[in-house]
């Protein structure tokens, strides 16, 4: 959660914060100052168009590897990606920063088997005819 997030304030809030504005200003004007930037700070802003490409930087930090290490990716066909010209820059679909995600969701748990679960596993039919 970012900073901003955290300081987002109800309607109400910031009603009544304005109201008080004015009578602030008159006994500190600093003050004044300050609460209005916090105020601008906290308007929540219109949800910006996601573009259809993540950067190399943003999968970059997402996978937390280097920059360069996600351009050899792209150049091998490791992820999905490509220039649109030559020499442009990579476009990397962002369905690869769901990759990422999934990399770092827990795993499940892998059950503690005894030996004999383990034998009976191994034994089983099904695991036979698959050889």
């Amino acid at each position: 959660m970012s900073t901003t997030d955290q300081l987002l304030l109800t309607e109400q809030d910031r009603q009544t914060v304005q109201a008080a504005l004015p009578s602030v200003r008159r006994t500190s004007p600093e003050a004044a100052s300050i609460i209005s930037r916090l105020l601008r700070a906290t308007t929540s802003r219109p949800e910006t168009v996601q573009r259809p490409y993540a950067s190399v930087r943003e999968v970059a930090r997402a996978f937390s590897v280097t920059d360069q290490t996600v351009r050899n990716w792209v150049d091998r066909g490791w992820i999905a990606g490509g220039r649109a010209t030559e020499r442009g820059p990579r476009r990397i679909p962002r369905s690869v920063l769901a990759s990422a995600e999934a990399l770092a969701s827990p795993r499940p748990a892998v059950p503690n088997l005894s030996a004999a679960e383990r034998a009976a596993i191994l034994s089983s039919p099904r695991r036979q005819s698959a050889k």
